[in-house]
């Protein structure tokens, strides 16, 4: 199957029609039901005392089926039909990398209840990652990077996508319409309209909506391929299954060697990210440029990166912290997890000692300061917008939120990679 790379570039998705085969629909809703069934049983079996009867999955807004966790031999074709030519083929046409990796399989179904509107956001955070318009020019000059896809099993018109908005900066309407209400429809989005058996494949980092839970059967493929070996270093270090693969002896040849090649492409570029982490630290310019050159092949924009690799340092920086080194990992979780996820900061953190990410946090100091205060700018006069947007408002707008955390948009003005290296003071 063919699909418009230029359109997608444009407008940050395509609708591929029938990705699931009308042939297939019957065979991907039984399995979709089995897992679903196995999932419940599995928070059944995890209820704590503070959740309702049968668990966790009854209180969720959206619950979702981890495939890794419930995958029979029964259901192990459902993985095959995510890695034939209507989704994988096309995800590999997008991303237009050397390998493809997988980040998710999950399958997003309905509650219990109407539950109501969600919020609009891009899945991505200036604080953890790096300022929107960065990541949106690294992405339309180097690499895609990321994709996801809803693929329907039933009839959805839950997504909704803001057009152009992955290369967009968000307009100030737009802007002053999510400071008032967040929950709502907004300037130019667009519903996802998908019968059974269409899918949406997108850039994530683009505007969209979940709009209304409702308790309306809904059993919908949600995943997430990842490019390694392109010219951009993606944003997304994370991936939702077990690294150590044991779901996959129920699988097919293809899918197991599939898997088993994407733990080795995750595995292989944290080595890469902490061997330039290491260039920092020793103050090895030289080595630093050839580490980040590899990283991000693309000459282009590799300022984006270098605030990514500042923002995995600063991971590993809490968690050598002298109140957070005291903890377990398993306490630590909740207070370092968000992007890159805990299990990663806690692999790197393993590499470094306490004294080596001191050194770390001195290299990306001026950088750091930098951030934060155009961080404390935008947040600042975004504050005042807010007031006008909503004059009878109690609390000041939460900027860590999934609707405003992008609010913060702009690359330093004036600092690049040379001004990082001069700054070490080596």
């Amino acid at each position: 199957m063919n699909v418009d790379t230029e359109q997608f570039q444009r407008d940050g998705y395509s609708i591929i029609r029938e990705a699931a085969p009308a042939a297939r629909l019957g065979e991907l809703r039984l399995q979709a039901e089995i897992m679903t069934d196995a999932m419940k049983r599995k928070s059944t079996a995890a209820r704590e005392a503070s959740d309702p009867p049968g668990g966790r999955w009854y209180a969720d807004v959206a619950p979702r089926v981890s495939a890794h966790q419930v995958v029979t031999e029964e259901t192990a074709s459902f993985v095959d039909f995510i890695l034939g030519e209507t989704v994988y083929g096309v995800s590999e046409q997008i991303l237009h990398a050397p390998e493809t990796g997988i980040c998710s399989l999950e399958i997003n179904c309905s509650g219990l209840i109407d539950y109501g509107y969600t919020d609009w956001h891009r899945d991505a955070s200036a604080a953890e990652q790096a300022p929107t318009s960065g990541v949106q020019a690294d992405m339309m000059a180097n690499s895609v990077g990321y994709v996801q896809w809803n693929i329907a099993l039933y009839d959805d018109d839950v997504f909704w996508y803001l057009p152009g908005s992955h290369r967009n900066r968000t307009t100030e309407q737009q802007r002053r319409e999510l400071l008032a209400h967040s929950t709502q429809a907004i300037t130019g989005g667009q519903v996802m309209d998908l019968k059974a058996g269409d899918a949406v494949v997108y850039c994530n980092i683009g505007q969209h909506w979940g709009s209304f839970y409702s308790s309306k059967l809904r059993r919908t493929i949600h995943l997430e391929f990842r490019s390694f070996g392109a010219d951009i270093f993606p944003t997304s270090h994370h991936f939702n299954w077990d690294e150590g693969l044991g779901f996959t002896k129920v699988l097919s040849d293809r899918a197991r060697a599939f898997y088993a090649r994407s733990a080795e492409l995750w595995a292989d570029e944290r080595d890469r990210v902490a061997a330039t982490l290491r260039t920092i630290v020793r103050g090895d310019t030289a080595g630093f440029g050839a580490a980040l050159a590899d990283l991000h092949p693309g000459e282009q924009h590799r300022m984006v990166a270098v605030i990514l690799l500042c923002r995995i340092g600063a991971q590993v920086g809490k968690i050598h912290s002298p109140e957070l080194s005291k903890m377990t990992a398993a306490e630590r979780r909740p207070l370092i997890d968000g992007s890159p996820p805990a299990a990663y900061g806690e692999d790197m953190a393993a590499r470094f000692t306490a004294e080596e990410t001191a050194v770390m946090a001195q290299r990306f100091a001026a950088l750091t300061r930098r951030l934060e205060a155009d961080a404390a700018r935008v947040e600042a006069h975004y504050t005042q917008v807010h007031k006008e947007v909503v004059p009878n408002a109690t609390e000041r707008p939460n900027f860590g939120s999934r609707t405003l955390r992008c609010f913060n948009c702009e690359m330093p003005a004036g600092f690049d990679v040379d001004e990082i290296v001069a700054s070490w003071g080596v």
